[in-house]
């Protein structure tokens, strides 16, 4: 009834939307810490901005190509095309924690002990301000913004939305084998068969 329905295709669509927008959240995040940090011109730093930049622009790709595929279905609905979906919902399985290890690296140590709002109110509350600060950022905005950090890479939440996305959308594997049970592979092996006939 699923397939039939179209329901598993549409469900993929909204959940690749999803995908692209916590993209868009991690690379925001990240781009932020570097600016905050100053060490941009790094290219260890730039590899890892990269690879965020990467996985953002594969999962809006493969989302645009659901739609721009899509057809009417027997209804009259309009009908991503799953294959697309299908390796975006793949993909991120592998994407996601590596997402929030890219944050953590990019964090390093000014992730750890970050001051509480009552540390910027007590008696360190000046020395804080003077040694936290950055040339892009206040001393408080940057906490808070590595307080964000923290919790999308680090905490318990953090580490809870590594599990789900890990497993929301199934086993990679499955998920491969799936694919491949619909994925159409014959068009390629012909065009290999017909490069070998050639004289």
């Amino acid at each position: 009834m699923s397939n039939a329905t179209g329901q598993y295709v549409h469900t993929g669509h909204q959940v690749v939307t999803k995908n692209v927008a916590k993209c868009e959240f991690v690379t925001g995040i990240a781009s932020l810490m570097v600016k905050t940090l100053g060490n941009g011109e790094i290219p260890q730093v730039q590899g890892l901005l990269g690879e965020l930049v990467e996985n953002l622009e594969i999962t809006k790709a493969l989302l645009t190509q659901s739609e721009v595929n899509a057809s009417i279905d027997e209804w009259g609905v309009m009908l991503p095309d799953r294959v697309p979906l299908n390796v975006a919902r793949n993909l991120f399985i592998k994407m996601y924690p590596r997402m929030a290890e890219i944050i953590q690296l990019l964090g390093s140590s000014s992730l750890m002990a970050l001051p509480s709002e009552g540390d910027f109110n007590g008696p360190l509350g000046e020395v804080l301000d003077a040694y936290l600060d950055t040339d892009t950022a206040s001393a408080r905005e940057r906490v808070r913004l590595f307080r964000l950090a923290w919790d999308t890479a680090c905490s318990a939440f953090g580490g809870r939305q590594v599990l789900y996305e890990r497993y929301f959308q199934g086993d990679w594997m499955r998920n491969a084998a799936l694919l491949l049970s619909v994925y159409d592979r014959e068009p390629l092996m012909e065009q290999v068969r017909e490069f070998l006939e050639r004289d």
